[in-house]
């Protein structure tokens, strides 16, 4: 097959959640034999065309200075590149996220291609999406999610649903294929035990993660288990005033570390903690979860859509009622003391990944839908 993904950056100049997504599907599929195109707007200071671990990169339309922050005339370029970048290649399949959407219409009218709209979550209408202005935000997805795509393909069943519920999508235009995790290169990654009770936190510090409530929560762990320690990896719009939280709550044992470029010191951070942490009130499918029961970690997170496909309550890791920060406090302090509890949950964490979310089994359903469409 020949594939085309349409996005706004790649890895390694931006890593979201659709770039890594694209990134691993993409060296999986051509080592089966697929041609696969990436097409994203040009960075300064790279070149039109690479290659990023063999797959070939192609730079087009509006030259962005600071990704991700673009403007709505870059947009608008960046759409009519693509149209043209379409016109002149021959491509079976056609898939692209965020502002790319918008191309897709194209793709399935004018040039008669199966066109596949990949949605990871519903937008919050808050600044973290599409645009800095929340109400472009929120317009520009109720505008492109009612456009005629082939397929909407997503990466969790809570997204699925909020996309029925609130956008009224037919159930049966609607895939559901889970992002997954490099299991031979988390087992690579060695790191050795440690007795310090360690809880972790990986992602954006962006409002609806809510790690003021990890803090809060924190602030009453802290006062049962003294030699708790607290580690915050990512960077964000949030990320000062935590640190100001942080301050007022006299929080000793909060170690905050920007967001780690090298996935392996990452790993080796989940796997020195005894329990990720994640209190976010919106996900699309919270990968790190799934990063974290890799390493055999047990992890507590808020009960959310797109977090309830990753983790099985009392299974391999906890679910709290949302907001609740006495019961997250609770929840870790339980998690931190028992071992039993710890080490049950990691190993079911560990065989759930196995069974459901590598990259393999990812790619090796991507690869069936496709050929599905085809035919």
């Amino acid at each position: 097959m020949r594939i085309c993904y349409l996005t706004d950056f790649f890895v390694p100049h931006y890593h979201g959640g659709g770039e890594q997504r694209y990134y691993e599907i993409t060296k999986r599929l051509i080592k089966k034999g697929h041609h696969v195109d990436i097409v994203c707007m040009r960075i300064t200071g790279v070149k039109d065309e690479e290659k990023v671990d063999n797959i070939p990169v192609h730079h087009i339309g509006p030259v962005i200075k600071n990704p991700p922050y673009r403007t709505l005339k870059d947009f608008i370029h960046f759409l009519h590149a693509q149209q043209h970048w379409l016109r002149e290649h021959d491509y079976d399949i056609i898939e692209g996220h965020g502002i790319s959407l918008f191309t897709l219409p194209f793709a399935k009218y004018w040039l008669k291609k199966p066109a596949i709209a990949l949605v990871h979550d519903i937008s919050s209408g808050t600044k973290d999406q599409w645009f800095t202005r929340s109400t472009l935000s929120a317009v520009g997805e109720k505008i492109s999610l009612k456009l005629p795509f082939t397929k909407i393909l997503t990466v969790s069943n809570g997204t699925k649903n909020q996309l029925i519920k609130k956008y009224k999508i037919n159930e049966n235009k609607i895939q559901v294929i889970h992002n997954g995790v490099d299991i031979k290169l988390i087992d690579s990654v060695e790191q050795k035990p440690t007795n310090t009770k360690r809880i972790i936190f990986v992602g954006r510090l962006i409002p609806h993660k809510h790690v003021d409530d990890l803090l809060n929560a924190f602030a009453i762990i802290i006062k049962k288990i003294t030699t708790a320690r607290l580690t915050i990896i990512g960077t964000g719009s949030e990320e000062e005033n935590l640190k100001k939280l942080a301050k007022t709550l006299r929080l000793k044992n909060v170690n905050f570390l920007n967001k780690i470029k090298d996935y392996e010191k990452m790993i080796r951070a989940i796997k020195k903690s005894t329990v990720l942490a994640l209190p976010s009130t919106r996900e699309g499918f919270g990968i790190v979860l799934a990063e974290a029961n890799a390493c055999e970690v047990p992890v507590v997170a808020y009960d959310i859509e797109g977090v309830r496909d990753l983790v099985q309550s009392g299974v391999n890791g906890i679910l709290v009622p949302q907001r609740d920060i006495k019961a997250m406090a609770q929840t870790l302090i339980e998690v931190l003391s028992n071992e039993q509890i710890r080490t049950s949950m990691g190993h079911q964490g560990r065989r759930r990944v196995e069974q459901l979310f590598t990259w393999e089994k990812t790619t090796n359903k991507i690869e069936t839908f496709y050929q599905n469409l085809l035919h």
